[in-house]
């Protein structure tokens, strides 16, 4: 195992450092600084630790299908020392998994985001002051359809395609209903249901590792197949119905990930205005049921509303641009604890307004300096997950496979977090040799994760788009 971690831990490392340079096209960072450096230890703690999964799995499985029911003798197990080394893989595999979903949460919990109002107001209103005629004033745009989508947007952060608590209790029944406990012993032929009255040795912590993986990634792997084929197909698909709600109300979302890089869901309503009553809003959805208006893609005749971005510098240098007084109010409030005071109030609201009408520009083609283009992605930048093109001057809107944004979601990264589960279930159990105790560590601990995720991705939701943590329910 160690000659193989040698071997491996070349590629792993170098497909790091390719994901470190994709990193810092996309932060806008020319010259290799210590944020390069700290990524280049987050991408490779999580490579490190996916390579020394492999090679621990691969060898306890061949061990746990090969060792058992042996006519003659050909296999052993391995020693105390080759199994202190064993313990010392699966050691490293989950610390390493461990900073990988730190660097996860904290990448998620700082992302840049904002909420596209396309609603424009309609009609006005006069009201009359003391003594004077009354002057007539546009009729105010509701804010809560933004809420709405916000409150979305929140509920989705941490929704997943596997049931953490399903997965565990699974796991726990085949382990000790079925009896696939009783298997992981040093003799050579066991059984699920062991003679209480004959000699049993004691469990090989191989393979214990061995037949807990393998539950865990036979079960998980069930549990994404359904998910993905059948219930996000024919019943329910969370990130499609979240696109579809921002076409209805007429909100699209800017999501940046990176300086310079992010995500765009185009959700501007075919129809031109949300805000109505629910006779109007049914005749809006018959029309488009009867294909009598048109489509509600970005590009004319197109259904395309998620993209990748990649944005020049003059459009981050203008975003920041707009953020820096939100950012000095914000602060002043914060440090007050009493929103509205001293005029923040109004500072906030001003650049909600100036950064609504920028990226509606933007959007639009409006902007004289700063555009971008529509395009496919080749397929070397799909498969390397880096873009080649040169957004200095122009940006560019990659056409994706309809939820690329899902990268900022826990739905995005079920691998990531399901074998850090694994991980977690088997460094617990190697320790006590309890599976009872590792399925409640682990349930709790993601649980703990899931809840931090909940907290200060709700806190930066709010923070990034103005809209007030008190309507994120």
């Amino acid at each position: 195992m160690t000659l193989a971690a040698i071997i491996l831990s070349v590629p792993a490392l170098l497909y790091a450092a390719l994901k470190t340079t994709a990193w810092r096209r996309r932060a806008g960072r020319l010259t290799i600084d210590v944020p390069a450096f700290l990524k280049f230890f987050a991408f490779a703690s999580g490579l490190l630790s996916d390579m020394l999964f492999v090679i621990v799995y691969g060898a306890a499985f061949y061990l746990l299908l090969f060792y058992k029911r042996q006519s003659t003798v050909k296999i052993l197990l391995p020693t105390p020392d080759q199994e202190a080394l064993f313990s010392i893989f699966i050691g490293g595999a989950f610390f390493l998994k461990f900073m990988d979903l730190i660097h996860l949460v904290i990448a998620q919990c700082t992302i840049d985001i904002f909420f596209i109002d396309w609603e424009r107001p309609r009609g006005q209103t006069t009201q009359p002051a003391t003594g004077t005629e009354g002057k007539p004033t546009s009729n105010p745009v509701s804010i809560w359809r933004t809420y709405f989508v916000a409150n979305e947007w929140n509920e989705i952060q941490t929704s997943r395609r596997s049931s953490p608590l399903f997965q565990i209790c699974c796991v726990l029944f085949f382990l000790k209903v079925v009896g696939l406990e009783n298997l992981c012993t040093y003799d050579i032929y066991s059984s699920t249901t062991p003679d209480t009255t004959e000699y049993i040795s004691e469990d090989s912590k191989v393979l214990r590792f061995a037949m807990a993986t393998t539950l865990y990634l036979v079960i998980g792997s069930f549990q994404w197949i359904f998910f993905t084929f059948i219930y996000e197909r024919f019943i329910e698909n969370n990130l499609q119905n979240f696109v579809d709600l921002c076409s209805m109300a007429n909100v699209s979302i800017f999501v940046l990930a990176n300086r310079k890089y992010g995500y765009y869901i185009h959700g501007r309503s075919v129809h031109g205005f949300a805000d109505t009553d629910m006779k109007n809003m049914r005749d809006q959805l018959k029309r488009e049921e009867d294909n009598l208006c048109g489509q509600r893609g970005l590009l004319p005749n197109s259904e395309e509303q998620t993209f990748e971005m990649q944005l020049p510098d003059k459009m981050r240098e203008q975003y920041d641009r707009i953020l820096l007084p939100l950012a000095n109010a914000q602060g002043r409030i914060e440090s007050r604890g009493r929103p509205g005071a001293g005029g923040d109030s109004e500072r906030l609201t001003g650049a909600y307004v100036a950064m609504n009408k920028f990226l509606s520009a933007f959007i639009d083609h409006g902007l004289r300096d700063i555009d971008y283009q529509v395009k496919d992605k080749l397929l070397m930048e799909r498969i390397l997950d880096m873009e080649f093109s040169d957004s200095a001057d122009q940006g560019f809107l990659y056409n994706d496979d309809g939820h690329s944004f899902d990268r900022v979601l826990f739905a995005g990264n079920e691998l990531t977090l399901v074998l850090f589960e694994v991980l977690l279930f088997c460094f617990v159990d190697l320790i006590f040799k309890d599976f009872v105790l590792a399925a409640i560590v682990t349930f709790l601990f993601m649980r703990f994760i899931k809840s931090i995720r909940d907290s200060f991705g709700r806190n930066n939701l709010a923070k990034k788009t103005l809209v007030d943590e008190r309507f994120l329910i």
